[in-house]
């Protein structure tokens, strides 16, 4: 299989900033899924496809690094490209380049194939074509999903806001979009601990599904050694997505 990287290119407007500021999270998570999707489907086994064998993509650990951000009026690039398998895990790589071609932003997901009947994920390499790994070094060599080694148990949590989960934030697959729990993750984090407000790590567990007309809560602490902020989300006091971010 002959792969090249997928390029997707955007005109940052200013939803996409919230008026004023640097690209929100919210933009970003929705620049990256989109690209990945449509390669996805280029390669043949986008969600369609899937959908048809009774599978589905979800996504369940993400790792965002974050030198700068675009704003309003800029022009951007997200190239992405698949990058093997890691246990239950399909990889992809993904960056955010500026105009000149500059790297912004990269990051690192990990899929589930997710059979629908069954409701349990499938082991990628009996799926996806081996030859779908493209021989590229990830955008940076620390990006490395996955929050399990943090102390998630300790307390105490300050208390961020809650809201009602509406059709708005629901996606193909019936539940919450993740660029929603991306927004969601970054805003239970206090004022007073992002800085300048712009974002420089995002690391980001989706641990469960969330529907329309559920209500979800949000928390937040610092974390251990200071090292930024962490934060969860929670439904019916069950943790369904738990992130640590940094800020500058």
């Amino acid at each position: 299989m002959n792969l090249t990287p997928f390029e997707s290119s955007y005109h940052v407007r200013g939803y996409d900033c919230g008026y004023g500021g640097p690209l929100k999270p919210l933009s970003l998570a929705d620049f990256f899924q989109e690209a990945a999707g449509d390669h996805a489907t280029a390669l043949g086994i986008g969600l369609e496809k899937m959908f048809s064998l009774g599978r589905t993509w979800m996504l369940a650990r993400i790792d965002i690094r974050i030198e700068a951000l675009p704003r309003t009026g800029d022009h951007v690039t997200v190239r992405t490209w698949p990058a093997g398998t890691d246990r239950i895990f399909a990889m992809r790589c993904l960056e955010l380049l500026d105009a000149e071609g500059r790297l912004l932003a990269g990051a690192l997901y990990g899929y589930f194939i997710y059979d629908i009947v069954q409701r349990r994920p499938l082991r990628p390499e009996r799926i996806l074509d081996p030859a779908m790994k493209f021989d590229r070094l990830h955008p940076w060599p620390d990006l490395a999903p996955g929050l399990q080694d943090l102390a998630w148990d300790e307390e105490p949590w300050s208390s961020a806001f809650s809201l009602d989960v509406g059709p708005r934030h629901i996606d193909n697959n019936g539940h919450v979009n993740n660029a929603h729990f991306v927004e969601w993750l970054c805003d239970a984090v206090p004022a007073e601990s992002r800085g300048s407000g712009e974002t420089a790590r995002i690391t980001v567990d989706f641990i469960s599904e969330a529907k329309a007309g559920e209500r979800v809560e949000a928390f937040s602490r610092p974390a251990p050694g200071e090292e930024g902020v962490l934060s969860i989300l929670k439904r019916d006091g069950e943790t369904i997505a738990r992130a640590r971010t940094l800020w500058r």
